[in-house]
């Protein structure tokens, strides 16, 4: 393990396993409880490689460095090479010396190829870095051109309406973000659905400000629950700014469409404040009624990818907590 700094770590050990590694950290998290500093720590450190099989990042000037190297005479170190001594030894290093100079000399015309072959990498490597850039730039402004034109889900059937008749009870992971939430914090719930989950805000007299932006669930919650609700586009997505310091979505991020989530983190990134606390939550499969009808989910969400996706928006203290009844609860800074 060489430590190049102190946030950035690299393993290039390859019987290291990064992944059981990142799990021990992991667990040992969770046994104690940690403060801002070491998350915000913990949250930039990089490990190389990120596979167990120990494959690391292509590194040009160290591969041509290991090639050139040659053989190299042993330290006698090891007590098998004790009995090596005086002439012997000298005479067995002359040796050794003589074969790599030998093998360097016959394998010249090796070593030019190898190097031919190292350029054309470094060249294929730049231009994967260019393709890359303007693939990220080119799906950023589909997203955009995407959600332009979508401007609602319809039809409706596909939003989720099974709380609407369901009793009054709190899922695990409902609770889970209802238990970090304090009566004197300003609250911006987003698209709670039909209000389940704002009957217990109201319960716990937390204040609280939501937003949806599907007509007929505004309809309902204005009527039988609260009126701090709004009714926004797909154009406008949050309210304006300045927004309250915890933004949560007790509803599961999967029963979204992509485009509406890629718009609504980005706005999230631009008109929130430093310090501002997001709690949301996800599952990728329907399993919270029994029954043989489930709810249509319309995005797949990869948890590396969705983690990488809000470093790069800025956001920091990315915390993933699994819940029992199958769902995971993201909290997260800006």
């Amino acid at each position: 393990m060489e430590e190049r700094s102190s946030d950035i770590i690299e393993i290039k050990d390859s019987s290291v396993n990064v992944r059981e590694l990142m799990e021990e950290i992991e667990s040992r998290l969770a046994r104690r409880p940690v403060s801002k500093e070491e998350l915000e720590r913990l949250s930039r450190w990089k490990f190389s490689p990120q596979s167990p099989e120990g494959y690391r990042e292509f590194d040009a000037a160290e591969t041509a460095h290991l090639f050139e190297k040659g053989i190299s005479p042993p330290k006698f170190t090891n007590p098998k090479f004790k009995y090596i001594r005086g002439p012997i030894r000298w005479l067995f290093i002359k040796l050794i010396e003589l074969y790599a100079f030998l093998d360097k000399k016959l394998s010249e015309n090796r070593t030019r190829a190898f190097y031919s072959v190292l350029n054309e990498l470094i060249l294929l490597r730049g231009d994967h870095e260019k393709l890359k850039r303007k693939f990220e730039k080119f799906y950023s402004e589909f997203v955009e051109l995407n959600y332009t034109l979508k401007k609602e889900i319809s039809p409706e059937f596909v939003w989720s309406n099974e709380f609407l008749y369901e009793e009054e009870t709190l899922e695990e992971s409902e609770t889970l973000i209802l238990s970090r939430l304090n009566p004197g914090d300003s609250v911006l719930a987003i698209n709670p659905e039909w209000g389940k989950f704002l009957k217990q805000l109201l319960k716990a007299q937390i204040e609280f400000k939501a937003v949806t932006w599907n007509k007929s669930q505004y309809s309902y919650i204005k009527e039988n629950i609260t009126n701090s609700v709004s009714l926004l586009s797909f154009e406008e997505v949050l309210p304006e700014s300045p927004l309250p310091s915890k933004i949560i979505s007790n509803a599961n991020l999967c029963l979204l469409p992509n485009w509406v989530l890629e718009k609504l983190f980005k706005s999230l990134a631009s008109k929130t404040s430093g310090g501002t606390e997001f709690i949301f939550r996800y599952s990728n499969y329907s399993n919270r009624m029994v029954s043989p009808f489930q709810p249509i989910l319309l995005t797949q969400i990869s948890e590396s990818a969705f983690r990488e996706f809000l470093q790069k928006l800025g956001f920091k203290n990315i915390v993933d907590t699994k819940a029992g009844d199958g769902f995971s609860v993201f909290s997260f800074r800006k």
